[in-house]
């Protein structure tokens, strides 16, 4: 049985646009087929031709031959009614297409009604409409004739059986226009009884009270009339009752509805079970968010009236949970079978559905009854399934949003701060701590809870704290971090100075490589850090830490314009020393790292697997040099053995040779890195070598600057590393001792310094002298008389320097 939806809107005749009157746009009603038969219920004209000419009129569009009997109206009426309706109704009837008769000319109103001429007529109207190769025939007669003739209510029933029969093999649609006001009740009941579908109140209805022609009784219908008339009161009544159940159930979905487009996610995944278990009129539901982190569907909240397990309840939608969610289609149950362990006698639930969630996850459904969930119920819960999932997507957009609002805010605030303490760095005396007034400045923002910059040592790696404020100063006497990560691994203050990058550390609690401060952090209050190196083009000034109270604080956008403050502080550094150094024409020392060096020094201890210092080198022409170098705990034989080997090594003897400490020397006759750093006018403070790297501490004179130096100096030495830039000559001795070295460099000529030098570092003044003027001549390759006048001439002068400045 067809079954009338109230949510749809009734389908008038006005509507009907497929052949023959077909109705197929109507959601609850079967296309018509071709032998439609219609009986239309009017009270007034209006209603009668509100419905009969849209007929007629369809039917001439589909090429349809069109047959119009009249008698409660005259021909004259009808006429104007179709023309009112832009029908050309001279050029239809001319073509044949449509014609209209008269009562009286088919015989109806006469005494004696012949059904055999009038079922005729319309067979040979059938015949005609063959013929003339028209789509189909479409009748509609005025039935109030029955009034002027003495047919009888069963010679019409039989009429009118006798006509569907026929029309069940034709292709034929044919609508019975009955005047309620001048048929009697009963009769009109019959009509009702005898017609498939009539039309009323401009509404086409699908008669499932119809009694079909006898030969047309299915088994059931004809053995038990009555039987089949109480069944389908029952289907109706269950129909109507589905119906309320539907409205109901929009109606709580449209409160569940409202609630959720207010609610923030956790509140929405909270309630979305109850919710659903509301408006469907279930015994059980359940909510399965996708947990992104996991990659899972977690059970986060069930709801039911069951006095059972509920976690047992959800299992039974475990198993195919999963491809609902991947494939996105709703799945319904007819038949829930519990898990293994237990008995199906012990199972409640016997019917279910799993609808999707979008990517949010989805939600299950489970009746004690089986096959509770019809289309109807399931297109109730798909609609739940796409309401969360819109409120779902509105809370994540909000969510969004709000933080994005928040970071915006803080980088407001901090962008401020800074402006701020830059303002304060450009405003600051020369000689002030530009470390201090940044610490203090950033420490004073509520964003900051402690702000220290730490410099590491150059020997040891340990980070010093140079700077700090906020309070905790204490924290700092309790860790310990250094640039050397086998000692500290994953330490972010030592990585931020060992790669010069941003190093942050989002929580605290939960970061993995800071596990060697959490107690003493978390102590302290802090959640969160930021560590940003100061470091202006080359030189790297220490590293400035930033700590806050709240995890996950420092947005990308943040850790950005803190790593730009960074460059703006060490800038600020490198300007106030430049300005030092230039008022008190004090040096720069550099400290710089040469890994894999191909030196002669550097195969010397790969070689012998030692460390060697180099201790003097003493320039004695364009490619020449005079290297003194210590060695520890390393063989002299094997020393002498490989310098001897070395192809730049003109000569190469001991000095000095104690237990473990050994004194080289060497005539080395190809550059070197020392050369190299001595010709670009700077001053070897150290020059450590191992198997794998070269380590040097210069002194760097105020008019060279560090960019032209380590470009002389990468030309030769591409892998030349800054590891670190300060200050050299504060003390109070400073200017005396540049003096003497400027009073020295210009009083002696280069061989009187190179003599004395080599005399000094062979032990020529020691006693007894480790080498005599003999050898040291021949080494120079001057006569010993030779050696002897520079070596008293430089003697001479360096008294006379000496004594002067005392």
């Amino acid at each position: 049985m067809a079954e009338h939806d109230s949510d749809h809107p009734e389908t008038t005749l006005n509507q009907c646009s497929a052949p023959f009157g077909s109705i197929s746009n109507h959601p609850n009603h079967s296309a018509c087929e071709a032998n439609d038969h219609f009986a239309l219920l009017y009270e007034t004209h209006t209603q009668q031709f509100s419905t009969v000419i849209p007929f007629i009129q369809e039917g001439l569009e589909q090429n349809e031959y069109c047959l119009y009997i009249v008698d409660d109206n005259t021909e004259a009426d009808v006429v104007t009614a179709m023309r009112a309706a832009n029908i050309n109704v001279d050029a239809v009837r001319e073509s044949g297409q449509l014609s209209i008769h008269t009562s009286e000319e088919l015989c109806l109103k006469s005494s004696a009604f012949d059904q055999e001429a009038a079922i005729d007529f319309w067979k040979q109207s059938f015949s005609t409409a063959r013929k003339n190769g028209y789509g189909g025939i479409r009748g509609t007669g005025e039935m109030t004739w029955i009034l002027d003739s003495e047919i009888t209510p069963e010679e019409l029933r039989a009429y009118e059986n006798k006509l569907n029969t026929v029309c069940s093999s034709q292709g034929y649609v044919g609508l019975c226009q009955y005047n309620r006001s001048r048929f009697p009740p009963d009769v009109c009941a019959a009509i009702v009884n005898h017609h498939p579908k009539f039309v009323y109140n401009d509404t086409s209805i699908e008669n499932f009270y119809y009694i079909p022609p006898g030969g047309e009784f299915d088994s059931e219908r004809s053995n038990d009339p009555c039987a089949w008339q109480l069944s389908t009161l029952v289907e109706r009544t269950k129909a109507e009752k589905a119906l309320r159940r539907r409205e109901q159930g929009l109606k709580e979905l449209d409160e569940a509805t409202r609630k959720l487009m207010c609610a923030d996610a956790n509140e929405i995944t909270e309630w979305a079970a109850d919710l659903a278990r509301a408006v469907l009129n279930v015994e059980f539901t359940s909510f399965w968010p996708y947990n992104k982190r996991t990659g899972e569907l977690e059970l986060k909240r069930s709801s039911t009236e069951l006095q059972t397990d509920v976690t047992a309840l959800a299992e039974l939608y475990e198993t195919r949970a999963w491809g609902t969610f991947i494939s996105e289609q709703t799945e319904t149950l007819d038949h829930l079978k519990p898990p293994q362990e237990q008995l199906e006698s012990e199972a409640p639930l016997r019917s279910g559905v799993i609808v999707p969630v979008g990517r949010h996850g989805i939600f299950c459904a489970g009746s004690t009854h089986q096959n509770r969930f019809d289309d109807m119920t399931v297109n109730l819960a798909k609609m739940i399934g796409a309401n969360i999932e819109t409120a779902l997507d509105r809370a994540e957009r909000e969510r969004a949003l709000n933080e994005q609002t928040i970071q915006l805010e803080r980088v407001n605030r901090i962008n401020s701060i800074i402006r701020r303490t830059i303002n304060a760095i450009v405003d600051a005396d020369p000689g002030a701590e530009i470390e201090q007034i940044v610490c203090e400045r950033l420490a004073a923002s509520p964003s900051y809870q402690f702000v220290w910059i730490g410099k590491p040592d150059l020997e040891t790696g340990r980070i010093t704290p140079s700077a700090w404020s906020g309070g905790q100063s204490g924290y700092l006497d309790r860790i310990v971090h250094t640039t050397d990560d086998t000692v500290t691994r994953g330490d972010p203050i030592g990585s931020a100075a060992r790669t010069q990058t941003v190093q942050v550390v989002q929580d605290v609690l939960t970061d993995p490589g800071f596990k060697q401060w959490r107690e003493q952090t978390l102590t302290e209050g802090f959640r969160a850090c930021i560590s940003i190196p100061l470091v202006y083009e080359e030189s790297f000034y220490g590293v400035l830490n930033l700590y806050t109270d709240t995890p996950n604080a420092f947005s990308e956008r943040e850790q950005t314009v803190l790593g730009e403050l960074g460059e703006t502080i060490a800038h600020s550094i490198n300007a106030a020393e430049t300005k030092r150094t230039l008022q008190a024409s004090s040096a720069i020392e550099l400290k710089l790292n040469i890994p894999n060096s191909d030196d002669v020094l550097a195969r010397i201890a790969r070689d012998t697997d030692c460390q060697i210092e180099l201790e003097e080198i003493v320039p004695l022409t364009n490619d020449l040099s005079y290297f003194f170098f210590r060695t520890e705990d390393a063989s002299t034989d094997n020393v002498l053995a490989s310098g001897k080997q070395q192809s730049s090594v003109g000569e190469i003897h001991i000095i000095k040779d104690k237990e473990t400490n050994h004194l080289f020397e060497a005539v080395v006759t190809k550059p070197t890195i020392a050369s190299c750093i001595v010709d670009n006018e700077a001053t070897i403070r150290s020059l450590t070598i191992t198997d794998q790297n070269t380590t040097v501490i210069v002194e760097l004179p105020s008019t060279v600057t560090v960019r032209e130096f380590l470009e002389a100096l990468r030309t030769n030495y591409p892998d030349t590393e800054l590891v670190a830039r300060r200050p050299h000559g504060a003390s109070a001795s400073a200017p005396e001792k540049n003096e003497v070295q400027k009073a020295v460099a210009e009083q002696l000529t280069n061989r009187q310094r190179e003599v004395i030098e080599t005399a000094y570092m062979s032990g020529f003044f020691e006693s007894p002298r480790a080498r005599t003027g003999s050898d040291l001549s021949t080494e120079l390759g001057i006569s010993q008389s030779t050696f002897s006048h520079h070596l008293r001439e430089a003697e001479r002068k360096l008294c006379e320097i000496v004594l002067e400045n005392a």
